[in-house]
């Protein structure tokens, strides 16, 4: 009989990461639990996963997480706890894999299982940069001492402040896309190499093509595109009052190359073309579009550019015949590890 694994999800990557997984353990019953969503919005891409025909997940749940009040939240844990302590009491897990160990949802079903005394083996799946440089507020007073404290005095002393993403005691062992630079403090985990050729399995590229269905967008549309710029938070550009002229001069430059550009913005920007780029005649992707979607389709000659984020991290892992480039930061350290995954400084283009 079919041991159960529990794949706990709060963004897309972690999906794609889950899916990528779960479909090469098949002789394990996949079931899915979607946390920390928006109160009445849910799950982005719901709409697109319901329609996955070839899903390797057996059982699907959601539970919301993000509510303006905090009563509500309080309210709603609670109310979560319930549904997975009847959960895991249902399927005896062998494995629970979560994408941020700091999630109460996951240290409490690592807990859950502790208490009814089952033998369960905590997974962290790769969520893109705080796999490689950690997490440096994990390391502050306000996490170390007084957000642990809360936290044990309001949940329980099964709770467990990771030194770093992936860092907890909850964790056994690590899914990662670049095993040889994953932070040192991951290095005590038992390390698994995420192989970028599930994604382009057949389940992998179909729900890809859902997602894209529900963004409506067309492959046909992306066929002649040279460039992918993707833009951060509209925030970023708040903060940086010159980063603004410095995507625009860059455009302007890649336009007397005679490329033909695509930009995607940050899906929780509140406009559609934040930096009126569509009049410069760049074709102006939804923001809603998921990159890991988008990846499947993009053209091999395509370059993608981005500020130095997990989208650099992400697009070197799941399309390495693509070139990818970075706007320079100010992290070293993210700079050094971008470098080393084959990403280069948007001087060399």
């Amino acid at each position: 009989m079919p041991i159960n694994s529990i794949y706990f999800v709060s963004t897309i990557l972690h999906l794609y990461v889950a899916s990528t997984i779960a479909l090469q353990r098949k002789d394990e019953n996949a079931h899915l639990v979607i946390i920390d969503q928006p109160e009445n919005s849910g799950f982005p891409v719901m709409e697109a996963y319901n329609n996955w025909e070839s899903s390797p997940f057996k059982t699907t749940y959601q539970y919301f997480g993000r509510y303006k009040k905090l009563a509500d939240k309080l309210k709603s844990r609670r109310k979560t706890f319930k549904k997975l302590q009847q959960l895991i009491q249902e399927l005896d897990p062998k494995h629970i894999f979560i994408g941020n160990d700091r999630r109460i949802e996951f240290q409490y079903a690592m807990a859950q299982c502790q208490q009814q005394g089952l033998s369960c083996t905590g997974h962290y799946m790769d969520e893109g940069v705080f796999t490689y440089t950690g997490r440096k507020a994990s390391s502050s007073i306000a996490d170390k001492y007084i957000d642990n404290a809360i936290k044990k005095l309001t949940y329980g002393a099964w709770w467990k402040n990771p030194a770093t993403i992936g860092g907890s005691e909850w964790i056994n062992e690590i899914h990662v896309a670049f095993p040889e630079l994953v932070h040192p403090i991951l290095q005590t985990k038992v390390i698994n190499h995420l192989d970028s050729n599930q994604f382009k399995s057949n389940e992998l590229i179909e729900l890809s093509k859902c997602i894209l269905q529900q963004c409506q967008i067309s492959s046909e549309s992306l066929k002649g595109l040279d460039v992918l710029l993707t833009l951060p938070h509209e925030s970023i550009f708040e903060k940086n009052t010159g980063y603004e002229h410095q995507i625009k001069e860059l455009v302007s430059e890649l336009q007397n190359k005679e490329l033909h550009i695509a930009a995607k913005y940050h899906p929780r920007n509140s406009g559609d073309d934040l930096l009126n780029l569509k009049q410069s005649g760049v074709h102006i992707i939804p923001s809603a579009a998921v990159l890991e979607a988008l990846l499947t389709v993009l053209p091999e000659r395509a370059a993608v550019i981005g500020d130095m984020s997990s989208t650099m991290l992400i697009t070197r892992w799941l399309r390495e015949d693509m070139p990818v480039y970075y706007i320079k930061g100010s992290d070293k350290n993210l700079t050094n590890i971008l470098n080393k995954v084959g990403a280069k400084n948007i001087s060399q283009f």
